[in-house]
């Protein structure tokens, strides 16, 4: 009884061995093409707008960490504002946030309602400022989404029109 189960395992095993590899080849040979796209969409191509004008500099607005924020515009005197952040290199945040929070609020643990999303943080990119912000005064919040606890509150700042 044992030799005859031995003989079947064996005759499996052999069977297996060849066919498993079989028919890996035979489903890699078979298997659609990745798809491929020479463009993006149009919606998905266009380019952030430039900022190019440094309407100001401030190294001030953190307490907890010096990150200096730059007030960056489209161009001179016209066009949408935006943010952008210089950390310094030992400044290392898991996952960090940007939000605009419109007036002074006092932020204890959660980001509250009317927190707009900027982007992510990064010393490369400017972040666009909501058209709310040139109308009243706010702040910025650094939000960590890995450890979801808010990181840093900028002091409150206006962004005036001329």
């Amino acid at each position: 009884m044992i030799y005859s189960l031995r003989q079947r395992h064996r005759r499996t095993i052999f069977a297996l061995g060849i066919f498993l590899p079989v028919a890996f080849v035979f489903g890699i040979a078979v298997r659609k093409p990745l798809p491929s796209m020479n463009a993006l969409p149009g919606h998905l191509a266009t380019a952030p707008p430039p900022f190019t004008v440094t309407e100001w500099e401030r190294a001030d607005l953190f307490v907890k960490a010096p990150i200096p924020v730059r007030l960056l515009r489209e161009s001179p005197n016209a066009g949408r504002f935006a943010v952008a952040f210089s950390a310094a290199i030992d400044f290392v945040k898991p996952d960090l946030l940007v939000y605009w929070v419109a007036g002074n609020p006092s932020l204890a643990d959660t980001l509250p309602a009317n927190a707009q999303l900027l982007g992510a943080f990064d010393s490369f990119t400017a972040l666009a400022l909501p058209t709310e912000a040139t109308r009243q005064a706010g702040v910025l919040v650094l939000y960590s989404l890995a450890d979801n606890e808010i990181v840093e509150e900028s002091k409150a700042f206006a962004i005036s029109r001329p």
